[in-house]
């Protein structure tokens, strides 16, 4: 379904999602068809809304004017979510355990804290993996800990070329239970002429501690929560990670007294319009707690022509395309610049050495890294090629929508206005 098809499933999704203790506009509900419904069960797949929405739904009083095929298909995500969560805490205890055993720091970051101490239950709050931030010093360290205890990584790039450059995590591992464990060694990337943030140390020297069980785990405290969560969800990714984004900030406003002035000291540290956007949002649909005082100080140009749209198109657009767009797709969908095109279809053809060394096991400074060139294109053509083609043959309409808006959005993002 075309994005503009399911405009009154969006707006029911965000109603049911609002903070509210009703339904702001409670003729929504008699307006759906069938095709709002379908689309609403298959962005709640995508997103992982089915426990919030189905909570919602609960604690709204809308069960009886729900379709009871829709509410069957929430409730059973909502299951899903509950058993796999107490999976995820269990793995997260036991990685906690095996790293402070090795005196390595750690802090889990997202939906560790979110759904354990921000959600009104454990199962409210999805979580795809653990994510956990490791001193940079000790993260290669750890990598090949969990590797001596039976975590295999998803590809076979070195550990350490993932320290440099754009990357921010070392390869995803698991175990058998197939619990990814991403091991962060930063969580911002680099600014344009290389230069680095010091959030990660902050963020460290004001992390806390609580219990999961018998365990304690490091965490984020609240306000380091938020700018990383608006971080991750403009910077990292567009957007992508759909309203749950937007949750997330909503409840952590609302059950964690935060520092508001300290949060806008931050944010004048070049985070400004890293929280505008997404605290906006959340604000503007689901009623989030966040001063005016504090929304005015972030809206300094107070002209939203440049971003809104394209954020909210974002919200609601498609997971998988979003994977397939990155930013050399981007270019190639949308530059008018021909020299630009090829400059980016050269990249993606032909990687640096660095990004061979990301994936394949051969050192950045070897030159080995340009014989892995037959198997990066085999890749290509075997997983990324045919997915793109496909797409572009089946909605090339909404993918080259989907790469304006992420490249406008981008460039907003960073566009360097002096704040």
């Amino acid at each position: 379904m075309p994005l503009d098809d399911g405009h009154r499933a969006r707006e029911i999704i965000l109603n049911i999602l609002h903070l509210s203790p009703s339904l702001q506009d409670s003729s929504l509900l008699l307006r759906m068809n069938e095709p709002d419904w379908d689309y609403l069960i298959r962005v709640a797949g995508m997103h992982r809304l089915g426990p919030i929405l189905y909570d919602g739904i609960v604690r709204k009083n809308l069960v009886r004017l729900t379709p009871p095929r829709v509410l069957m298909a929430l409730r059973q995500a909502s299951h899903k979510h509950a058993v796999r969560n107490l999976a995820l805490c269990q793995e997260l205890v036991t990685v906690t355990r095996l790293l402070a055993g090795a005196e390595i720091p750690s802090i889990a970051l997202k939906g560790a804290f979110l759904a354990n101490f921000t959600y009104r239950t454990l199962g409210l709050r999805p979580m795809r993996d653990l994510d956990l931030l490791i001193p940079k010093t000790h993260a290669v360290k750890a990598f090949e800990l969990l590797k001596k205890h039976g975590y295999r990584p998803c590809y076979e790039g070195l550990p350490e070329a993932h320290l440099d450059g754009n990357k921010i995590h070392l390869p995803p591992l698991a175990r058998h239970n197939a619990i990814p464990i991403e091991l962060h060694h930063r969580l911002t990337f680099p600014r344009p002429g290389g230069s680095t943030d010091d959030y990660e140390s902050v963020l460290w020297a004001r992390s806390v501690s609580k219990r999961l069980g018998n365990t304690a785990i490091g965490f984020p405290c609240a306000e380091d929560m938020l700018l990383h969560l608006c971080y991750h969800a403009t910077e990292g990714h567009q957007f992508s990670i759909g309203p749950l984004a937007l949750m997330d900030l909503a409840l952590l406003a609302q059950r964690h007294r935060l520092d508001w002035e300290w949060i806008l000291r931050r944010a004048s540290n070049g985070w400004r319009r890293y929280l505008l956007a997404p605290l906006y949002l959340a604000k503007l649909h689901l009623g989030a707690d966040i001063p005016d005082w504090v929304m005015g100080e972030l809206d300094v140009e107070g002209d939203k022509s440049h971003w809104l749209e394209s954020a909210e198109y974002l919200i609601f657009s498609e997971l998988d395309d979003h994977m397939l767009l990155n930013a050399g797709m981007q270019k190639i969908l949308c530059s008018k610049n021909p020299l630009e095109r090829i400059a980016a279809f050269g990249k993606i053809v032909f990687p640096t050495r660095a990004a061979i060394a990301t994936h394949f096991p051969v050192r950045s400074d070897s030159a080995a890294a340009f014989l892995y060139y037959p198997r990066h294109w085999r890749r290509l053509l075997k997983k990324k090629l045919p997915s793109v083609l496909s797409r572009l043959l089946q909605q090339p309409r909404e993918m080259e929508q989907l790469a304006a808006h992420k490249r406008a959005f981008s460039h907003w993002l960073k566009a360097d206005t002096g704040d």
